[in-house]
C-alpha cells in the first residue's frame, strides 16, 4: 500500500503547524508519499530516520547534474542547481575521501582557534546598536556574523560577504519558483565562478585559507580539481549560515516569551552547552534532506522503486518520543540529548563544531551587552520557506540604550591562517 499525503514543505501550512503535521504523520503514515516538488517519499519517524541516513547503499546523497553517470538528483528536493556540493552529494567511498580531506579544518581544535575572533565581531557588531536601544538580531548580528566567518575561512574578501552569501541564503528561504529564487540561480553561479578564479589564483599565490589548503593537498600524491574545490566551497557556503542564524534567532525569540529560560540562562551560564543541544532538536534549524532510492526495496511497510526521491524529515524525527521523552517541551538540562539536528551516519553534519562555536559565541554575546531586550513581535518576520531553514528573516529588538562599545571602528581582522589547521594530507 502507497499511503498519500499533500505535504508541501515549502507551503505557509507547514510553517504555522509543523510539529502537528510530523506528530500526525509519526502516527499514522511515518513513510508516505507526496507529489508536491515532483513526488518523493516522506520519513518522519526517528528509528526510520536513523535507517536511512546510515544505508547510503540504498538510499543514495549522490548528485550527478549532466546525467554522466547514476543521474540521482542529490539532497535537495526540488534538486539543487549548480555544481555537487561535496563531501554531502556524494556516498561512501567518495564522500569518504572528502571528508578525511577536510576533517582537519573543522576539528574542535581548529574551530576554537576561530572563537576569540567571532567574540570580537559579535561584540563589534552589537557594539554599534548600542547608543540606538535596537537592533535587529537577524540583520545586524546572527546572519552576518557567520557569514563573514564562512568568507573569512575560504579566504575570500570579508567586506564582501554579503554579495558572496546572498544567494545562497535566497535558494534556502525562498520557495521554488518565487522570482527571487530565479534571480538567485543566476547569482550563484557569478559566486561560483568567483570561487572558481580565486582557486586559480591561489595555485601561483598560496595563502593560510581553506582554498588554500585544498590547493595544496595532494591526497594519494594528486591533487584536487578546481572543479572539486568550489564544490566543497558551495558546501561551506550552503551549510554555514543560515543554520545559525536560524537557530540564534529562534533561540532569542523564544527567550522573550519564556522568561524563566532567559533568567536560567542568564544566570547558569554553564548551562549554554546542554541548551545549545536542546534549541537544535526543538527547533531544527534544518529540517529536512533528500536522498534518491537505489534499488527496490521495502520501508517501513512502503514498497519503494528505485529511482524514487526520498525526503528525510530531521525535525519530525526530532519531536518522536523515540528521541526525547516528553519531546513537545524546551528541557534546556536535558540529558543524553540524541537529536538529529545534524543528520547521522555518513553524512553527519561536518561543520557541528562550528555551528555550536558560533550559536554560543552569538547567543551569549547578545545575552551578555542586552539582557533586557524585548523582541518586537510587529516586525518579527520569519523566512518564508521554514522547511529549509526554520527560522526568522527579521528579528527586531530593543534594550535600554547604551555607550558604543567598539563598533565605529574598522571590523576585526580574521586571524592569519584562521582555519587554524594542519594542511590537508
Amino acid at each position: 500500500m502507497q499511503p498519500m499525503i499533500d505535504f508541501d514543505f515549502s507551503s505557509p501550512e507547514y510553517a504555522r503547524r509543523w510539529p502537528d503535521i510530523y506528530a500526525e504523520l509519526r502516527e499514522h503514515a511515518p513513510v508516505a508519499y507526496s507529489s508536491r516538488h515532483g513526488g518523493f517519499w516522506v520519513v518522519s519517524s526517528s528509528a526510520l530516520a536513523r535507517q536511512v541516513a546510515r544505508d547510503p547503499a540504498t538510499f543514495s546523497s549522490d548528485h550527478d547534474p549532466t546525467g554522466e553517470r547514476t543521474g540521482y538528483r542529490g539532497v535537495g528536493i526540488p534538486h539543487s542547481v549548480g555544481t555537487r556540493s561535496l563531501p554531502q552529494e556524494a556516498d561512501p567511498p567518495e564522500s569518504t575521501f572528502y571528508r578525511r580531506l577536510m576533517s582537519p579544518w573543522f576539528s574542535q581544535t581548529a574551530v576554537a582557534r576561530w572563537e576569540p575572533w567571532l567574540t570580537r565581531l559579535a561584540e563589534h557588531l552589537i557594539g554599534a546598536k548600542l547608543p540606538e536601544g535596537r537592533l535587529d538580531v537577524a540583520d545586524d548580528l546572527a546572519f552576518p556574523a557567520p557569514a563573514m566567518l564562512v568568507t573569512a575561512l575560504l579566504g575570500l574578501p570579508v567586506d564582501d560577504w554579503r554579495e558572496l552569501v546572498d544567494p545562497f541564503h535566497t535558494l534556502v528561504t525562498r520557495r521554488p519558483g518565487d522570482p527571487e529564487h530565479a534571480r538567485a540561480e543566476a547569482g550563484l553561479t557569478e559566486v561560483l565562478r568567483l570561487v572558481a578564479d580565486t582557486v586559480a589564483r591561489r595555485r601561483h599565490e598560496p595563502g593560510e585559507d581553506l582554498l588554500s589548503g585544498l590547493v595544496a593537498a595532494r591526497p594519494g600524491g594528486r591533487r584536487l580539481s578546481d572543479e572539486q574545490i568550489v564544490s566543497i566551497a558551495q558546501l561551506v557556503f550552503f551549510g554555514g549560515v543560515d543554520s545559525t542564524t536560524a537557530l540564534v534567532t529562534s533561540a532569542v525569540h523564544r527567550l522573550d516569551t519564556h522568561p524563566a529560560e532567559r533568567a536560567r540562562l542568564t544566570g547558569e551560564p554553564g548551562l549554554l552547552g546542554a541548551a545549545t543541544e536542546e534549541y537544535l532538536r526543538w527547533f531544527s534549524p534544518i529540517h529536512l534532506n533528500g536522498r534518491t532510492v537505489t534499488t527496490d526495496v521495502t520501508l517501513g511497510g512502503c514498497p519503494l522503486k528505485a529511482g524514487d526521491r526520498l525526503l528525510i524529515a530531521w525535525a519530525g524525527a526530532n519531536r518522536d518520543p523515540a528521541t526525547a521523552a516528553e519531546p513537545e517541551r524546551v528541557v534546556l538540562d536535558r540529558p543524553d540529548n540524541r537529536h538529529l539536528a545534524f543528520g547521522a551516519g555518513v553524512h553527519h553534519c561536518l561543520g557541528a563544531h562550528f555551528a555550536r562555536m558560533m550559536f554560543r559565541v552569538v547567543f551569549s554575546a547578545l545575552l551578555r551587552h542586552v539582557p533586557d531586550f524585548r523582541v518586537d513581535h510587529a516586525g518579527a518576520e520569519r523566512y518564508p520557506s521554514v522547511g529549509q531553514v526554520n527560522g526568522f528573516s527579521h528579528l527586531p529588538v530593543t534594550f535600554t540604550p547604551r555607550a558604543a562599545r567598539g563598533g565605529a571602528g574598522p571590523l576585526p581582522a580574521p586571524p592569519a591562517g584562521g582555519a587554524g589547521a594542519e594542511p590537508p594530507p
